[in-house]
């Protein structure tokens, strides 16, 4: 397995509001997670390094998976604990109230492979017969008009509020994550911010993940680069993980 992350805080903000983090934990399995912080120069950034922070050393502490059950319940948890911190934080504090993040990430384990996500960050696998397939869903209200056929895929991408979320992590009190196991063949995997999907066309992106002449690291970085000639109109962060041959973590 090869893999590499890369943020870049674009051409017109002044932070980076988005953090990765790709851990490992005592039994080898890993875990990369791709946030963005919502609220701007009102906590954006503090919130998505408060969810990355906490992944990282709760799954540094953890010792490994027996089942598929375990890694769902740890994402589970994980979710709802920071998801009170960041909320409870933001109460307390009225610069940062109203403050979240959104938060994609992977675990891949000798149990399985699990994504878990909560906004609109992306998580797409990827075969090299040419397959580019999103496996999580956008937890947004343009996504949720789409699927209710008030607005076309085409409609969306101009629409005066595509950036609206309905679910975030520390925003409310409560929050859901999709947490889907995905051991389907495939040769790996894509964890995006928006600060790509919404300025690069998929077309594009999926033709840079599938040039395997080129390692993990200099693909990461030609997609973070074609994100700022596109504009640079947000902060972009990317998490490209190649997958070898009976690799299940």
């Amino acid at each position: 397995m090869k893999y590499y992350g890369m943020t870049d805080k674009g051409k017109m903000r002044r932070s980076n509001q988005d953090s990765y983090v790709i851990a490992h934990n005592g039994a080898g399995d890993l875990f990369a997670l791709v946030c963005d912080g919502i609220g701007g120069n009102l906590g954006g950034d503090v919130a998505s390094r408060m969810a990355v922070n906490y992944f990282s050393v709760a799954f540094a502490e953890n010792n490994g998976f027996k089942e598929s059950d375990d890694v769902r319940a740890w994402l589970r948890n994980g979710v709802k604990e920071v998801n009170r911190q960041i909320y409870e934080t933001g109460q307390n504090n009225p610069r940062l109230h109203g403050m979240g993040t959104t938060l994609c990430g992977a675990v891949l384990t000798s149990v399985g492979r699990f994504i878990v996500n909560v906004g609109d960050s992306r998580c797409y696998a990827f075969r090299d017969n040419g397959e580019f397939r999103q496996l999580t869903m956008d937890h947004s209200l343009v996504n949720d008009m789409i699927m209710h056929g008030e607005l076309t895929p085409e409609q969306a991408k101009t629409y005066s509020r595509k950036n609206v979320l309905t679910n975030a992590i520390g925003v409310w009190e409560s929050v859901r994550s999709d947490i889907d196991v995905h051991d389907e063949d495939m040769n790996g995997l894509l964890l995006c911010s928006d600060g790509l999907t919404s300025y690069v066309d998929e077309k594009r992106v999926r033709s840079i993940v599938l040039n395997h002449e080129l390692d993990p690291a200099l693909r990461a970085r030609r997609l973070i680069k074609e994100a700022l000639d596109a504009g640079g109109f947000d902060n972009v962060t990317v998490i490209l993980i190649d997958l070898e041959e009976g690799d299940q973590r």
